[in-house]
């Protein structure tokens, strides 16, 4: 009976030890799926970014855009304008397809316009901080105006739009694609009617459309919406509303949204002042 206690002591310690063991590994290997993982995230988003700066770079490098104000009398307004919207109202904006562009370019239109979605980048890629600090950019108006409803303004920012495909151009903002070249060799450019300060029409066309790529459709919407809404160009080479898109990540920033709400809380300039 001694022996016997003795070997099963034995086997048991064993057991032990094996089962000790194999808990060990398990934890090792977990640890390291775990790291592994994190680290492909990581290099993934990191990718993702560069894929998208270095494409869209390439793509918009020729890219112009200019615009105008006009008031009723036919003069040009160099002052700031805004929509005057109730509370709530929806802007309806229609896209005049005449380049017949098939629909997943008309969907980057859409989403320039429509989309929730951001994208984080590092700011030492914008030079706007050092490495490892990381702003929010945003890659539609819909979702980039989407918070300011909590900051009470002199006039209601528009925050909602509804898109249609109207060939007659009904709409508060209609958006003309076209195969046409314009002379002075600009790929957007957008005229807004005014009534004083009050926006009552805005016009976007968007030239040469069917050269361009999804990622430029969305980039040149972006930009020339900006205007639509009431922004002039940006000081900051490295913005979206830059009137030669410079940037590698063409998208809406924070400074764009403080450029709109001081806009519509009566800011006398329209211009995006980037400090």
């Amino acid at each position: 009976m001694e022996q016997e206690k003795l070997i099963l002591d034995e086997i048991s310690q064993s057991s032990e030890k094996k089962a000790e063991k194999i808990g060990k590994r398990t934890f090792i290997l977990i640890a390291m799926i775990v790291v592994g993982a994190a680290s492909a995230f990581i290099g993934y988003s990191y990718y993702e970014n560069q894929l998208l700066a270095n494409a869209t770079t390439h793509l918009l490098e020729h890219y112009n855009s200019n615009y105008v104000i006009q008031n009723l009398q036919g003069t040009v307004v160099n002052t700031w304008v805004s929509w005057n919207l109730l509370q709530g109202q929806v802007l309806h904006v229609s896209i005049v397809n005449d380049a017949n562009l098939p629909d997943d370019k008309i969907n980057a239109v859409k989403n320039a316009i429509l989309s929730n979605e951001t994208i984080t980048v590092d700011n030492s890629l914008l030079h706007e901080g050092p490495s490892g600090t990381s702003s929010t950019r945003y890659k539609g108006w819909e979702g980039a105006l989407a918070d300011l409803q909590r900051s009470p303004t002199k006039f209601f920012i528009p925050q909602t739009f509804a898109i249609s495909e109207e060939s007659n151009g009904a709409g508060d903002i209609v958006i003309t694609l076209t195969n046409d070249e314009n002379p002075d060799g600009l790929s957007g450019f957008t005229k807004s009617i005014s009534d004083g300060n009050q926006i009552l029409k805005s016009k976007i066309t968007i030239y040469d459309a069917s050269q361009l790529s999804s990622l430029q459709l969305g980039a040149i919407t972006r930009h020339e919406f900006g205007h639509a809404l009431g922004l002039a160009h940006s000081t900051d080479p490295s913005d979206l509303m830059h009137a030669t898109i410079r940037t590698d990540y063409p998208y809406i920033s924070g400074c764009d949204i403080d450029a709109i709400k001081g806009l519509y809380s009566g800011d006398e300039r329209s211009q995006v002042i980037c400090q």
